[in-house]
């Protein structure tokens, strides 16, 4: 992935994001549950966005040490702005290189990991920042997301990776590289089904969220009567404009 892109994407998006970030939203509260009944006093969230999920994490382990980083800077003062800074140190920093002196009980992110140019390194790095029997805990998109449209713009352009979730790692991609890294993990899947009332309304999701990836292409513009007929051929095939957000909850300890 094009970091340069990606965080042009979400620096963008910074005021629309959470307004737009249902399944993101859901993802978050997935990962509290998972979370919850454990005792966490240094947490370290990485890509926290706008702060949706660092308020979670604050209201649950009230007291802790949260460290909240992301490559924005625009993100990161967005988040300090939502959150407010009583107990947590925000920093701009690329989650796949952060050094940290001191070490973490918990590593933590949510819907942020599929963007990273090299996740084998940043498992090593996580470990390497992570306590004895620390946790790393994470959401992260599989390659099945917006499959839909994927699908729609197969039959219009050809078969092709259209979408950057194209580029994104299989299941059992990610839970051999946990495994090559960490002492125990689990990796467990879901997926969620998002409606949208048009292809417009779709594509404005993506756009006011930051997710659409490195974008289709210079060869591929959407234009009114195009994205038309994408809306008959998507409807035509799936009874409506429908995305499907395909991802992973993952844990592992040192």
């Amino acid at each position: 992935m094009d970091k340069r892109i990606i965080k042009g994407n979400f620096s963008r998006c910074v005021e629309s994001y959470e307004e737009h970030a249902a399944v993101q939203k859901r993802c978050a509260e997935e990962l509290i549950s998972m979370l919850r009944g454990g005792s966490y006093q240094d947490i370290l969230e990485v890509g926290c966005g706008t702060g949706m999920y660092t308020r979670m994490l604050m209201g649950e382990f009230r007291g802790a040490g949260i460290t909240a980083v992301d490559i924005s800077e625009d993100m990161v003062n967005a988040a300090r702005e939502n959150v407010g800074d009583e107990g947590l140190n925000f920093e701009v920093a690329d989650g796949e290189s952060i050094g940290f002196k001191k070490k973490f009980d918990l590593i933590t992110s949510n819907a942020s990991f599929q963007w990273f140019e090299d996740i084998d390194t940043a498992f090593d790095l996580f470990r390497n920042n992570l306590k004895p029997g620390g946790t790393l805990l994470f959401s992260m998109y599989g390659p099945e997301t917006f499959q839909e449209f994927k699908a729609v713009l197969g039959y219009f352009f050809g078969a092709r990776r259209w979408l950057s979730s194209s580029k994104f790692l299989l299941c059992r991609e990610v839970e051999a590289l946990l495994k090559k890294n960490f002492s125990a993990c689990e990796v467990t899947e879901a997926r969620f089904c998002a409606e949208y009332i048009s292809i417009w309304d779709f594509l404005k999701n993506i756009k006011k969220t930051g997710t659409r990836g490195e974008g289709l292409g210079a060869d591929i513009f959407l234009g009114k009567y195009s994205l038309m007929e994408l809306e008959k051929k998507y409807i035509e095939n799936f009874g409506g404009i429908k995305a499907t957000h395909h991802v992973y909850f993952c844990r592992a300890q040192t």
